[in-house]
C-alpha cells in the first residue's frame, strides 16, 4: 500500500496537480505494474481499496455514493473534519484565468457566479450539442470556459482534438495561448456547442451527493434545450450513471446512450474513440 500512494504522491508533485480519480490512478499503477486495472470496470481495483480505507487520506466529497478524489497523501483530506462547512472558509480564487490566488474567503455563490459567468460568454443562441461533464476541476483556474489556461486542460484538449484536431494542435504548439483558446471557444459557440456540469461546484466544495444535483441540473437543461432537436452528450461515467436514465424519464429524446470516460492520463484514447462515437450518433460527423 506504501508504494501505491508514494507512487501517486509522486505523480501528483510533479505534475503539479492537486488531485486524481480512481480509473486515472489505476491505469497510471497497471502502467507501472503496481496494481492491475480491470479491463471491464477501470478503476475498480483501487475503488475496493478506497472502499476499504486503504487510502486514509482520500474522500468522497458528495458523501457515501459519490466520486472518490484521491489528493497527496500530506494533505490528509479524508478526515471528515476536512470537509468545507460554513465555518471552515474557502481559498479564493481571484481572476482565475490569470491564475492569482489570495488568502481571503469566498461564498460558494460567488464562485458559481464567477463560472456562470465564463460559461456563458460562449452560450449559443440555440443548443444543438449539450455536453454534460462531472463538475469544474479541483483547481478551478483550470475551467474549461476560461481563456487562460496553462495546464492540465484535459476535458477541453479532449473535446478540442475530437473536434478540431489541427487547432488544438497549433495552441499546443504555440503553448496554449488565450487567443487560440477563444478561437477554439468561439468556434464550439458557432457550432451550437455548449458545456453543462452536473455540480456547478468543484467536488472538493460540494457538501452533497452528486445525486443531489440531479434536480438543479434538469431544470437547467430544461431552460436551455430543445428537447426534440439538441443532442445530449454525457462524459465521465459517473455522469452517465447518475443522468442518464433520469433525463430518459424527463422526456428527452435525444440522450446519446454512450457511457465516455474522462480524457485524464491513461484515459484519452478511449475518450477519443467514444466521444467520437457518440458525435457520430448525435449526427455531427
Amino acid at each position: 500500500m506504501n508504494t501505491i500512494i508514494k507512487h501517486l504522491d509522486d505523480y501528483l508533485t510533479r505534475t503539479g496537480r492537486s488531485s486524481i480519480d480512481p480509473v486515472e490512478a489505476n491505469a497510471l499503477l497497471a502502467k507501472a505494474g503496481i496494481l492491475r486495472d480491470s479491463i471491464d470496470r477501470p478503476g475498480k481495483p483501487l475503488r475496493d481499496l478506497l472502499r476499504k480505507g486503504q487510502l486514509p487520506h482520500a474522500f468522497q466529497s458528495g458523501g457515501k455514493g459519490s466520486s472518490w478524489t484521491i489528493p497527496h497523501s500530506s494533505s490528509r483530506r479524508g478526515s471528515s473534519t476536512n470537509y468545507p462547512t460554513p465555518s471552515q472558509p474557502i481559498k479564493k480564487i481571484v481572476d482565475a484565468e490569470n491564475q492569482s490566488k489570495t488568502s481571503g474567503t469566498i461564498d460558494p455563490v460567488e464562485l458559481k457566479k464567477q463560472l456562470e459567468k465564463a460559461r456563458h460568454k460562449y452560450k449559443p443562441d440555440k443548443i444543438k450539442y449539450l455536453l454534460i461533464a462531472e463538475a469544474p476541476p479541483d483547481s478551478v483556474e483550470r475551467f474549461f470556459y476560461y481563456e487562460n489556461v496553462h495546464q492540465h486542460d484535459y476535458l477541453f484538449l479532449g473535446v478540442a482534438q475530437a473536434l478540431y484536431p489541427n487547432l488544438k494542435e497549433k495552441y499546443l504548439a504555440s503553448r496554449r495561448p488565450s487567443d487560440i483558446k477563444k478561437s477554439i471557444l468561439e468556434k464550439l459557440k458557432s457550432e451550437e456547442f455548449y458545456l453543462l456540469d452536473l455540480s456547478e461546484l468543484p467536488l472538493t466544495l460540494l457538501n452533497q451527493s452528486l445525486e443531489s444535483q440531479l434536480p438543479n441540473l434538469v431544470k437547467k437543461i430544461k431552460e436551455i434545450v430543445d428537447k426534440q432537436r439538441t443532442k445530449i452528450i454525457l462524459i465521465k461515467a459517473t455522469v452517465y450513471d447518475t443522468v442518464f436514465k433520469r433525463l430518459l424519464q424527463e422526456g428527452f429524446e435525444n440522450v446519446i446512450d454512450v457511457r465516455i470516460p474522462f480524457p485524464g492520463q491513461g484515459g484519452q484514447i478511449r475518450f477519443q474513440n467514444d466521444f467520437k462515437k457518440a458525435l457520430e450518433l448525435a449526427g455531427y460527423f
